[in-house]
């Protein structure tokens, strides 16, 4: 009986991780096949990103996005001169933001919801048109390791959530806009920071003083371009945001996702809009959720999140779409897996209808699958604009 139960407890611990496995694989997969030969060259916006690369000295003096470029240099180095080294060093970011997005979702709402989401989320054309141009644009997908390390620190008992907390906090305060949520998420988790920091105050005296040092660079820049402080605040660079202009770009983030997306051959097809319709049907469900368990401070946090992203994508600075992107498929995962649950409990003992039911959901999922996936790998490609907007030859 002994055996019998620690086999069981192995097979259901190992499960996940098999799981965990083959979907990292599975998106690696889709972020390495055709990275450098896809489009017909590279974009002005990925040379920018490789000079703003090639020096060290250079991006300690210009540090915003400094994660991404520092990324970047390595590869550089490694693979020799070549514009790929942009485009890997947004795959891995890419990556670690699946891993991440996984790992929530399955805290948050269970492991099928977690295979769901990541499914969508992995395969969705934004996700790969991020993932795999060489921006830093990238960066802003990790605004979930930020929802996770709190979630974590809320958890744990222990003070490593807290000193990983503190390392990926302080890396994404270079990215333009980052610094409001890690406001958000040090006020809703003050009280447990607060503990944590009694109870290890040695290695969070030390964390303190890690933190310190890797944000010199920043605080040197500041010191000598005043400005910059907007764009660390996710504020246009030139000029204040017109109120009117800005309203206006406001109520066109929701039109991005149900009807219009802005026209931008290097980062999207025509004008299509985001999600597919399964996708945003199911968000819709997911909206609905997360209003009916309002009380709920993931509910709260995960509106919360939404509203000031699209904030800050109206206000024209740095920050973009890709920000909200990782939640929207966090709803749209909780309605899919919302939608299955509530189907099985229509029909409890008939295995017919739950197996019909069951097949039809999973053959909607791989229509959304196999429309994002055509819509990058071969519609956006060979679409005139998009062969107009990458028109630079690498060196390598």
């Amino acid at each position: 009986m002994q055996l019998k139960l620690k086999g069981l407890l192995v097979k259901r611990d190992i499960q996940p991780l098999i799981i965990f496995f083959l979907l990292m694989l599975g998106v690696a997969a889709l972020l390495w096949w055709r990275l450098g030969t896809l489009t017909h060259g590279y974009s002005p916006e990925e040379l920018r990103s490789l000079q703003q690369s090639l020096s060290l000295k250079y991006i300690f003096n210009h540090p915003l996005n400094a994660p991404f470029y520092i990324i970047a240099s390595g590869f550089y180095r490694v693979i020799g001169d070549s514009l790929l080294a942009v485009r890997l060093a947004s795959a891995v970011f890419g990556l670690a933001s699946i891993g991440i997005f996984y790992w929530l979702v399955r805290f948050w709402h269970g492991s099928r919801s977690a295979l769901i989401g990541t499914i969508l989320f992995g395969t969705s054309a934004w996700f790969l048109h991020t993932a795999r141009f060489g921006s830093p644009d990238v960066l802003l997908f990790l605004l979930l390791g930020l929802v996770a390390s709190a979630v974590w620190i809320r958890h744990s008992k222990t003070g490593w959530p807290l000193l990983v907390g503190f390392a990926l906090a302080t890396a994404l305060i270079y990215v333009p806009g980052m610094i409001w949520f890690i406001a958000l998420g040090v006020l809703w988790q003050w009280k447990r920071i607060d503990r944590l920091f009694k109870r290890n105050l040695i290695a969070v005296t030390i964390g303190a003083l890690v933190v310190v040092a890797a944000l010199a660079p920043l605080v040197w820049a500041l010191y000598q371009h005043p400005e910059l402080g907007k764009q660390v605040l996710g504020l246009p660079a030139q000029g204040w945001p017109d109120p009117l202009a800005s309203l206006k770009a406001l109520v066109h983030v929701p039109l991005a996702f149900l009807w219009r997306s802005p026209e931008n051959p290097a980062h999207w097809l025509a004008r299509l809009p985001i999600l597919d319709a399964f996708t945003l049907a199911m968000t819709g469900l997911g909206i609905y959720l997360y209003a009916k368990y309002w009380r709920l401070k993931r509910s709260r946090f995960v509106c919360l999140a939404i509203v000031s992203g699209s904030i800050l994508i109206a206000l024209g600075g740095h920050v973009t779409l890709s920000i909200i992107m990782p939640f929207m498929f966090i709803l749209a995962a909780t309605g899919t897996d919302f939608m299955l649950e509530y189907w099985q409990r229509v029909f409890p003992r008939n295995i017919i209808a739950q197996a019909v039911g069951t097949v039809i959901l999973a053959f909607a999922i791989f229509i959304a699958v196999w429309y994002n996936l055509r819509h990058y790998y071969v519609a956006w490609p060979d679409a005139p604009p998009t062969r107009a907007a990458f028109n630079i030859r690498s060196n390598s």
